[in-house]
């Protein structure tokens, strides 16, 4: 799913076509870490996107619509300072990187004429956006690197902006056809072949190497000449943007067609790179928002639901006390009916139980710091007390069973929406009902 160098060079070559010589009109900052430009180029208005987004870094052409914050970045205002009014050089990729390099030529304070830099770094942990100075020094970054990574390439403002680390790995078109063989020979041939690849060849995405891998039919004698077709067009340019589908949701992007996953995808061809991009992106952000707000609300809802189930439980263990209320009004009427036997200080009363089969003897335990009047009527508060809450838990737990149906159905909904509409539509009777309960919990008993 990352962009690769070759579909990064794709979509350079249509930036160059429709970029250079532009005038940047507008910039705007949708997200922490993304810069829209307006450039005005000589027969149309254009939108340059650059996602530094760990997950989806990208450069491309973008019709999309986006939300920008109230109040803009520091960072945005910094570009807009530098990068208004600037012209469109050139847009070149450095070879074999996943870099694009916008060179501008714009005016410093004084307003002389000056070049500056706007480089996307597009690598994934490592993605950036780096403005530079025309002596070679980092005006600003999207994401400022200092201790923690290469000690010889830290990200700050003032610093000397350096290219990225070559990796250690052969690039793989940057080689001839002799060596590729010879380093595939060499690779170890216990491990799976795409494995074998990408250990062995920098340049190739995951997607490009299985796609090899299903190109030779099983017969990995056969990876040098699948390996030669591929450079050879990609040397020629012969580059397809090509969607790969899954129930209609987004899956992948090459920039070649894409068959080893049979009838289990669906592939299309795009336009253009740019549109291929804002496709995907578009509709895997949409999907990405869609559970994003769904896990959101599905954690409110689980919240309240087991905060319900909690209390249902405690109440339905307060009212299996209640079932206790007439043995103590009862041991009430036996203490009043033996006054004259008891005295205050005394721990127990022992008397015979008229009111059960044959008056046997019971034993009633007493509070000793209360009269026997007291300690009567002790156990009628009490028994009063139980009485009422039977009647009012039975109440409590029929309204909290009905609201831990009510929120199970809500997560059921959450799990079959569809759309953003379909989690709104759930979001405001939700919020509604809490509000409710909350309500009613203030009301007095």
């Amino acid at each position: 799913m990352p962009l690769d160098a070759v579909l990064l060079s794709a979509v350079t070559r249509e930036l160059v076509d429709r970029l250079t010589g532009g005038r940047i009109d507008k910039v705007q900052m949708p997200e922490r870490d993304a810069l829209l430009l307006s450039v005005r180029g000589q027969h149309e208005n254009l939108r340059l996107l650059i996602s530094a987004n760990v997950g989806s870094a990208r450069i491309h052409l973008t019709r999309a619509s986006f939300e920008n914050p109230t109040e803009p970045p520091m960072f945005c205002m910094l570009m807009r300072k530098h990068l208004v009014g600037a012209r469109i050089v050139s847009v070149t990729q450095p070879a074999g990187e996943r870099m694009v390099v916008l060179e501008l030529d714009t005016r410093d304070e004084l307003g002389v004429e000056t070049k500056k830099r706007l480089v996307a770094e597009l690598m994934g942990r490592s993605a950036n956006i780096i403005l530079v100075g025309p002596e070679g020094n980092i005006i600003d970054c999207v994401r400022r690197m200092d201790f923690g990574g290469d000690a010889e390439r830290r990200l700050l403002p003032g610093m000397i902006y350096r290219l990225p680390p070559k990796q250690k790995k052969t690039a793989f078109f940057a080689c001839d056809s002799a060596e590729r063989a010879r380093l595939w020979r060499l690779s170890d041939p216990t491990i799976p072949a795409e494995k074998r690849l990408m250990d062995t060849f920098s340049g190739l995405s995951p997607l490009v190497c299985r796609e090899l891998v299903y190109r030779c039919y099983g017969a990995e004698d056969n990876m040098p000449e699948a390996m030669d077709a591929l450079q050879e067009s990609v040397a020629a340019g012969d580059f397809t943007p090509w969607l790969l589908t899954k129930n209609g949701d987004p899956f992948d992007f090459s920039f070649m067609r894409i068959s080893q996953y049979g009838r289990a995808m669906e592939g299309e061809c795009s336009p253009s790179f740019s549109e291929l991009l804002d496709v995907f992106y578009a509709k895997k952000d949409r999907a990405e928002s869609l559970r994003r707000k769904g896990r959101d609300l599905s954690h409110t809802v689980r919240t309240a639901r087991d905060r319900t189930a909690r209390k249902l439980d405690t109440r339905r263990q307060e009212l299996a006390k209640t079932a206790g209320r007439e043995e103590v009004r009862h041991n009430a009427d036996l203490i009043t009916a033996n006054m004259y036997r008891v005295k205050k200080g005394d721990v127990t009363l022992t008397c015979e139980d008229f009111y059960a089969e044959g008056s046997p003897v019971t034993e009633i335990r007493l509070d000793p710091l209360k009269t026997p009047q007291q300690n009567a009527a002790a156990f009628y508060r009490e028994y009063n007390k139980l009485k009422t809450a039977e009647s009012c838990l039975g109440e409590l737990i029929g309204e909290n069973e009905r609201q831990l149906d009510y929120l199970n159905s809500v997560l059921d909904e959450i799990e079959r929406a569809e759309s953003e509409k379909d989690l709104a539509d759930i979001r405001i009777p939700t919020l509604l009902h809490r509000r409710m309960c909350r309500f009613r919990s203030l009301l007095p008993s």
